[in-house]
């Protein structure tokens, strides 16, 4: 399993959207270096929902459900999306000047790439943030079988 962080316009497309639509596709990459990131998704994989605006953190996590897959609206450029749906909203956003702020975490590259939407995460970056967020997602996967 791999773990991403994935940046959203909060007016385009937002937690609660997320929740309500349930299984969604993720589109809108337009950058290369985040479209080969998306590429390197499998289901399974485990992502924070990243808003962007008006105070930018991370206020969920998804999971990736499908394989990536040529993005179908558009006929321009080589762009790919995949499959997410919500797992658990995080019980306290990290904030993005937390995460800038954090050792370990200040080497995201919030700050130095903020173009780059789709950011892989280590296993303890990760963990951290989970803390920081005080959110435990084993705890959904015994209660709701999110992960299955």
């Amino acid at each position: 399993m791999a773990y991403w962080l994935m940046k959203t316009n909060p007016e385009v497309f937002n937690w609660d959207m997320l929740v309500e639509n349930g299984k969604t596709r993720w589109d809108g990459v337009r950058n290369y270096q985040a479209r080969n990131n998306l590429r390197e998704m499998k289901p399974g994989d485990l992502a924070f929902m990243f808003h962007m605006e008006p105070e930018p953190g991370a206020v969920g996590v998804i999971k990736i459900v499908s394989e990536p897959y040529d993005d179908p609206e558009t006929t321009e450029g080589n762009w790919a999306v995949i499959d997410v749906e919500p797992v658990v909203k995080i019980e306290r956003p990290v904030s993005q000047d937390e995460i800038r702020n954090t050792p370990m975490l200040n080497v995201l590259p919030l700050k130095s790439q903020p173009k780059l939407s789709v950011i892989p995460v280590s296993e303890e970056q990760w963990d951290l943030i989970l803390r920081i967020g005080k959110t435990d997602i084993k705890s959904q996967i015994i209660n709701n079988k999110a992960l299955d």
